[in-house]
C-alpha cells in the first residue's frame, strides 16, 4: 500500500534533492549566522585585541601613528585568525571521520528541517550535522591564509622586511597549534597552547607596534603579556563548550586534562595573572595610572570562569563561558584603547 499520493512523494523527493544540492542550513537559520558560526566570527574581535593594544601603545608613546597601517594590521591578523578557526574545525572533523570510518558528504542522512538551532554553535557542528562539507572549511581556511600572506608581503615592501619576520613567526606558531602531532599530543599538548598564545597574542602586538613605530622596546614586551593572555582565554573558552567532543578526539585542553570544573579554576587563575601583570606595570609607573580602567573587564572573566554559576556543567554553560570570555577580552581591549588613544 502506498502511504503517500504520488504528488506528495514527488514533492518530498524534490525538497530532499534541493536540500542536498544546497547542502546548507536548517529552516530559521540566517546566512549571517551560518557564516558567523563557521569561522567563529564572534571570537575574532577578541583575538584582534592584541593588535589594538599594540596600536594604542604606539599612539601613547610616539603621539602620531598611521591609522591606515593600523587598519591593515587588523585586517591581516583577522585573516590569520579566521584561517586558524576554519582549519582547526577541518582538522578536528577530519580526525573525527577517520575515527568513525565514515565519508563526509553534506546533506546525507539528515533532515535539515528537524535540526535544532541550539545544536549548531561552531563549524564542527555544521559538518557533524552534514550541513556543510569539510572541503568548504579547507577552502575558506586556505583563502584566509592566502589573504594573510599577501597582506604581509605588501606591508613588508612598504614598511620593511622585519614585518615579514613577525608575519612568518605568527604563521608558524599558528601552524604548530594546528599540526595534528601537537594538537592531539598526549603529553606535550601545552606546546600547541603556547604556540597559539604567541602566534595570535604576543607576536601580533609586537608586529603592530613595530609597523607603527619602527622599534621594539622592553616595555612593549611586558605589555604584550596581558592582552595575549586575554585573547588566548577567549579562544580557550570554546574548549569548555566542546570538551565532550575533544575528549572523544583525544585532544587535550584545560577542560579535558583537568576536567571542566578544575579547568575553569585554572582559567580563572590565568586571567587573574593577566590583570596582576597590568597592576604591576601601573605600580612601577611603566604605564599611566588611568589604565586601571582595564580592570573593568575583570568581572566578565570571573563570570566566564565561575564554577558556582555553571554547576553542574552543561552545553549551555559552555556557551555562557564562551560569551563572557569573549566579551571580557573585547572590553579589556576597548578600555585600554580609549584612554591610550585619547591621551
Amino acid at each position: 500500500m502506498v502511504s503517500r499520493i504520488p504528488s506528495e512523494a514527488h514533492r518530498g523527493s524534490a525538497d530532499a534533492a534541493q536540500t542536498h544540492r544546497a547542502g546548507i542550513r536548517p529552516r530559521g537559520v540566517g546566512y549571517f549566522r551560518v557564516a558567523a558560526q563557521m569561522g567563529r566570527l564572534r571570537a575574532v574581535p577578541a583575538l584582534l585585541t592584541p593588535v589594538l593594544w599594540g596600536a594604542a601603545t604606539a599612539r601613547w608613546q610616539v603621539g602620531t601613528i598611521s591609522v591606515w597601517w593600523a587598519l591593515v594590521m587588523v585586517f591581516s591578523f583577522g585573516a590569520l585568525a579566521l584561517c586558524c578557526n576554519y582549519l582547526g574545525a577541518y582538522v578536528d572533523y577530519a580526525r573525527h571521520m577517520r575515527s568513525e570510518g565514515q565519508i563526509a558528504t553534506a546533506g546525507s542522512g539528515r533532515d535539515t528541517a528537524r535540526i535544532s538551532q541550539t545544536a549548531l554553535f561552531d563549524g564542527f557542528d555544521w559538518m557533524q550535522q552534514r550541513l556543510l562539507r569539510p572541503e568548504t572549511f579547507l577552502s575558506l581556511g586556505l583563502m584566509s591564509g592566502t589573504i594573510y600572506v599577501l597582506a604581509a608581503l605588501w606591508m613588508g615592501f612598504f614598511i620593511g622586511w622585519p614585518i615579514w619576520f613577525f608575519a612568518l613567526i605568527s604563521a608558524l606558531m599558528c601552524g604548530v597549534s594546528l599540526w595534528p602531532a601537537v594538537r592531539y599530543a598526549r603529553r606535550f599538548w601545552w606546546v600547541g597552547e603556547i604556540a597559539y598564545w604567541l602566534g595570535l597574542g604576543v607576536i601580533p602586538l609586537l608586529g603592530t607596534y613595530f609597523a607603527l613605530t619602527g622599534a621594539i622596546t622592553r616595555l612593549v614586551l611586558l605589555i604584550a603579556l596581558a592582552p595575549a593572555t586575554f585573547a588566548w582565554l577567549a579562544n580557550q573558552s570554546y574548549s569548555f563548550y566542546s570538551w565532550h567532543r575533544d575528549w572523544r578526539l583525544r585532544r587535550r585542553t584545560l577542560a579535558v586534562v583537568f576536567g571542566p570544573e578544575r579547568g575553569l579554576d585554572i582559567a580563572a587563575i590565568i586571567a587573574i595573572g593577566g590583570f596582576i601583570a597590568l597592576i604591576l606595570l601601573m605600580a612601577t609607573g611603566a604605564v599611566p595610572v588611568w589604565t586601571i580602567l582595564v580592570l573593568g573587564a575583570f568581572p566578565l572573566f570571573l563570570r566566564a570562569f565561575s564554577r558556582s554559576r555553571v554547576w553542574p556543567f552543561s552545553r549551555q554553560a559552555g556557551m555562557g563561558t564562551v560569551a563572557n570570555a569573549i566579551n571580557g577580552a573585547i572590553v579589556a581591549g576597548l578600555l585600554w584603547l580609549a584612554p591610550m588613544w585619547l591621551n
